[in-house]
């Protein structure tokens, strides 16, 4: 979309909509940008996942933020055209209106998934409680960086408790799919105008979100090394909403994984090149 203000990445774009869509209603991400934004999973990705679980012969697995459940429904009927048998499926999820999606989801594609309710902070604690351990968990859609606050090593502290408490619910020798924005190529905008930012936030490949500069227009309306606040703005419907995120950065994602996992691959978008740029970074590791 073009651009017809000036930019500047000041303190003002956390709460407020950038100058082109000032008289946009602000709304629910979850309720009301989520859906329309997420769309589809894509079936390469679907593939991905379903392939690599049948190689590997898991059979227990775990999404450790559900959302609305796309991904792993997707999953769960890739394997079933597969003719794959799991032994269980489950999740976690704390926030009502996920839950609520990700369960009328599953209901109507007739897919038993158990949806346990708890803070990542009381893992292995939920309810209903875990009663046994899984090989192998997801967790996409960049969840992991709702974690953290103050400083880059506070965050970095903050996600890495959470990616033990994940630890704690995989059995050794299993695995954990993570993923993040590539914050490392977000903060290189960081000191560019608005019309470069527009220019440089364009992806030809989006990963999980279908709706992404279509159906939803996604703009970093505020960069630090500490801080990232994203907008979503619905042109059709004139509605807006934001997320604050704490950036995870290649080499803290590493060092954090590291401490329980060894990571066996990263990609970008799903692709082992195209580093520099790329929308997001995914990690694949196995648990010590």
């Amino acid at each position: 979309m073009p651009a017809q203000f000036p930019f500047v990445n000041t303190l003002p774009y956390i709460s407020n909509p950038i100058e082109e869509f000032y008289d946009f209603k602000f709304v629910s991400w979850e309720r009301d940008i989520y859906p329309k934004f997420k769309g589809g999973i894509r079936l390469d990705e679907v593939e991905y996942f379903s392939n690599f679980v049948v190689e590997n012969n898991l059979r227990r697995i775990i999404d450790f933020g559900v959302g609305g459940g796309v991904e792993l429904s997707g999953m769960i009927e890739c394997l079933d055209k597969k003719n794959y048998e799991l032994e269980n499926v489950e999740a976690n999820e704390t926030d009502e209106e996920f839950i609520k999606q990700s369960r009328n989801l599953f209901l109507s594609k007739k897919q038993t998934v158990a949806i346990h309710k708890a803070n990542w902070l009381d893992l292995p604690q939920a309810w209903p409680p875990y009663d046994h351990l899984f090989d192998f968990g997801i967790l996409t859609g960049n969840s992991l960086t709702y974690i953290g606050g103050g400083s880059r090593d506070y965050t970095k502290k903050a996600q890495q408790s959470i990616v033990t408490k994940f630890a704690q619910l995989i059995d050794h020798g299993g695995y954990l799919f993570i993923d993040s924005r590539n914050y490392d190529y977000i903060h290189s905008l960081m000191n560019l105008n608005k019309e470069k930012v527009f220019e440089n936030f364009s992806f030809n490949y989006t990963v999980y979100y279908e709706g992404f500069q279509h159906k939803i227009f996604v703009f970093p309306a505020y960069i630090s090394e500490t801080v990232v606040v994203l907008h979503y703005y619905d042109i059709e419907e004139k509605k807006w909403s934001k997320l604050d995120l704490y950036p995870i950065y290649e080499d803290d994602m590493l060092d954090i994984l590291s401490k329980d996992f060894i990571v066996e691959e990263i990609m970008y978008d799903f692709n082992k090149g195209n580093k520099e740029k790329s929308l997001f970074v995914q990690y694949l590791a196995r648990r010590i």
